[in-house]
């Protein structure tokens, strides 16, 4: 079947979820623009260049965002137009507030859309982030002579077990892609599988891995000063394993769980109290005692501080079939970190971490106890911090690496 068949036959689905996001997130902004309309309210004075980087969400966006600050740096007559997918990562963008960047919503992928936007921006060079192949988007910049980079490119395990239809598609988009910089040696395999050619293919290294600039605080946050750990971007069914083992452990340090949706507090905490562990809600304003076994940070933006002083943490979302979430934040602030089997997601980083003895995977919560007991009582901890910190500023010149290929052109 034709790819342009489908997409018709899919738009009402397209825009039925678009209206239900915007309806969501209160934002005209987000329906307008995904479906081609209201871009000239974003967009700043022409200058000689305007560089498009597309990041889907808040992990792309800020991956990004060292190589962003470079390229303002070296390209100083040059505008850039971020897009996103979701209105996190306009929010994101937004918090980042760069000089000559503007932020725009992806167009869906609908002619029409993608029509409008090319001709709103203005792009003479177009980067997209990681993972997002979208063929008629690609065959419209190939059409209006966008050259199309793909950085920090990897793909995921969905595009590489697609049918042979849709495999097919993909090769064929990807013949409209000038270079494919890609994180690893094992994505430039994965993309010679997908149909991309050698002279297109080249193995930079992973941009996660460069060195970052928190946009929050990294103050410690003090808990009356209690000894604590951090959960950190926890997921539902995590935070009930994690205060289960923590009440068996009969510690006096504290743990502190940090959802990654702060809006489930109430689930959360309705699960620690059929529990029956003492614990507080920082949204409350609720004190923190020497008897409080758990702390539940279920705020947003502080997640870095309450990082910064802890013992050592835990990295959630890898207790359960998610993922994992960023295990780097932690690193770079020297801090050992501890995951679960689960970390599929950021496979490149834990091995690196774990071949610098700087992080604790273990297999099972049972395993996780004892690894928390034994980090508990270990005067160690803070050498597997500097092993994580150190291991980072290893791959600094990463950051330099991209720099220097996409400045030549």
């Amino acid at each position: 079947m034709n790819y342009r068949i489908v997409i018709f036959l899919l738009w009402p689905v397209f825009f039925l979820y678009t209206l239900k996001i915007a309806f969501r997130d209160k934002s005209s902004r987000y329906l307008l623009q995904r479906l081609g309309f209201s871009y000239s309210n974003e967009l700043g004075a022409a200058l000689k260049e305007t560089v498009w980087i597309h990041c889907a969400s808040v992990g792309e966006v800020n991956t990004y965002m060292p190589l962003h600050r470079k390229l303002l740096e070296q390209l100083p007559n040059t505008n850039f137009i971020i897009t996103t997918n979701t209105t996190t990562g306009a929010r994101t963008v937004a918090q980042h507030a760069m000089e000559r960047t503007a932020h725009c919503y992806l167009p869906i992928e609908s002619g029409f859309a993608i029509k409008r936007f090319l001709n709103a921006v203005q792009a003479t060079r177009c980067l997209i982030m990681e993972t997002e192949i979208w063929p008629l988007l690609y065959q419209h910049c190939a059409q209006q002579h966008i050259p199309i980079n793909i950085i920090n490119a990897r793909l995921s395990h969905r595009t590489l077990n697609a049918n042979r239809w849709l495999k097919k598609i993909y090769k064929e988009s990807l013949h409209h892609v000038e270079k494919i910089l890609c994180k690893s040696a094992e994505e430039v395999n994965h993309f010679k599988q997908l149909g991309a050619t050698d002279e297109k293919l080249v193995n930079v290294g992973n941009l996660k891995f460069a060195p970052a600039t928190n946009i929050t605080s990294t103050h410690a946050i003090d808990l009356n000063s209690r000894s604590y750990i951090v959960a950190a971007s926890t997921h539902n069914n995590e935070e009930k394993q994690l205060a289960q083992l923590w009440s068996e452990l009969n510690t006096d340090t504290l743990l502190v769980i940090a959802p990654r949706h702060p809006n489930r507090s109430e689930q959360i905490q309705k699960q620690l109290s059929s529990l029956n562990v003492n614990f507080s809600v920082r949204s409350k304003q609720q004190a923190v005692t020497q008897d409080t076994q758990i702390y539940l940070a279920d705020t947003l933006g502080e997640l870095t501080a309450f990082m910064q002083g802890a013992e050592f943490v835990f990295i959630g979302g890898s207790l359960i079939p998610h993922g994992g979430q960023n295990i780097l934040e932690p690193a770079r602030l020297g801090k050992t970190t501890v995951c679960g089997p689960h970390m599929f997601n950021f496979v490149d980083e834990v091995n690196l971490l774990k071949d610098k003895h700087a992080c604790f995977q273990i297999n099972d919560i049972d395993e996780l106890k004892d690894t928390f007991i034994k980090l508990l009582q270990s005067p160690d901890k803070q050498t597997f911090g500097e092993n994580a910190r150190k291991a980072l500023q290893q791959q600094e010149n990463v950051l330099d690496n991209y720099l220097s290929l996409l400045t030549r052109q």
